[in-house]
């Protein structure tokens, strides 16, 4: 019998315990985002959607630290018919940093397209040509560059993928090669998400 409320006790224990555990990996209630929370801009409107989350444990330097980032952007294109999904992650990126309070000078944003991530440059004339529809991408390179990102195309993979210069849409600027841009980049300083 006392083995079995020693048993009991240690079950017990542990249940406790667990529940503290989860409790606090869990966070307060209030904390708890939905999807009903999503929202765009300030920077980019339509596209780059996040959720605030103003109480977040891990507290950034809002005063006077620079985000120099850079999208190496060459994932294949899945769906001709949506935006390219790393471009929306780079909106992604400015419009939850300016709504968490970072200056917009102070966020520095290159992308770097190459490979897979070539067709998303193209000219709606071009793209009709392919896909027969407007590039889907085109509006956001658009708003991105507007935000002040600096968006470059690996010539090397332009001209590997059979697309003419002509073919390029006007925010995107020519890099001799994607290798050139990440090498030159790292070197300025810049860190690199390809995720």
């Amino acid at each position: 019998m006392m083995k079995q409320r020693t048993g009991m006790m240690r079950i017990l224990g542990m249940f406790a315990m667990n529940l503290a555990v989860g409790l606090l990996v869990a966070g307060p209630v209030d904390a708890q985002n939905t999807r009903n929370d999503l929202h765009d801009g300030p920077l980019i409107e339509g596209f780059g959607r996040h959720v605030d989350l103003p109480n977040a444990d891990f507290v950034m330097r809002t005063d006077d630290n620079i985000y120099k980032v850079a999208f190496e952007i060459f994932q294949p294109l899945n769906a001709p018919e949506r935006p390219h999904m790393r471009l929306e992650a780079a909106a992604r990126f400015m419009n939850m940093h300016a709504h968490a309070g970072i200056p917009q000078e102070n966020l520095q944003v290159k992308l770097v397209l190459h490979g897979g991530g070539t067709r998303a440059a193209m000219t709606n004339e071009a793209y009709q040509e392919r896909y027969e529809m407007d590039n889907p991408s085109l509006p956001l390179l658009e708003a991105l560059s507007d935000a002040g990102v600096e968006i470059f195309l690996c010539e090397q993979s332009r001209v590997l993928s059979g697309l003419d210069a002509n073919e390029v849409s006007a925010p995107v600027k020519s890099a001799l090669s994607a290798m050139t841009a990440v090498v030159t980049l790292q070197a300025d300083g810049y860190q690199f998400l390809t995720y």
